[in-house]
C-alpha cells in the first residue's frame, strides 16, 4: 500500500516546475526526500509544496505524514519525509477512556 502512496506523492510533485529532479533514499529505516530545484527557492516555498502532495494523499488513504527539514546543500534540498497510519484505538477496553470507540460518531 506504501508504494502506491509514495507513487501518487511523487506524481503530484512532477507537476511543480521548480523541482528539477527527486529521489527517496531509506536510510536505517527513515525516508529521506532529495530534492533539487531549478533556481535558489526558499525552503519555506518547498516546504509548502510539499506539504500540499502530503495533504492530497493523505486524504486519499487516511494517513498521516510528518515532514522535517533535514539539510540544504545549494539548490538541492533533504527532508525526512514519512507516511504512517494512524494509532487509533479500534476497541473499548471497558476503562471509560475520553477517546473509546463507543463515543465516536
Amino acid at each position: 500500500m506504501l508504494d502506491d502512496v509514495w507513487e501518487q506523492f511523487f506524481n503530484c510533485l512532477s507537476n511543480y516546475k521548480q523541482i528539477v529532479h527527486y529521489s527517496n533514499k531509506q536510510i536505517c529505516g527513515a525516508n529521506f526526500l532529495y530534492l533539487q530545484t531549478d533556481s535558489f527557492q526558499s525552503e519555506e516555498s518547498i516546504r509548502k509544496l510539499l506539504l500540499s502532495c502530503s495533504k492530497t494523499i493523505t486524504e486519499q488513504f487516511k494517513l498521516i505524514y510528518r515532514v522535517e527539514f533535514t539539510r540544504k546543500e545549494n539548490n538541492q534540498y533533504v527532508y525526512n519525509h514519512r507516511f504512517y497510519v494512524p494509532n487509533k484505538k479500534m476497541f473499548c477496553c471497558g476503562n471509560n477512556c475520553a477517546n473509546c470507540t463507543r463515543f465516536r460518531k
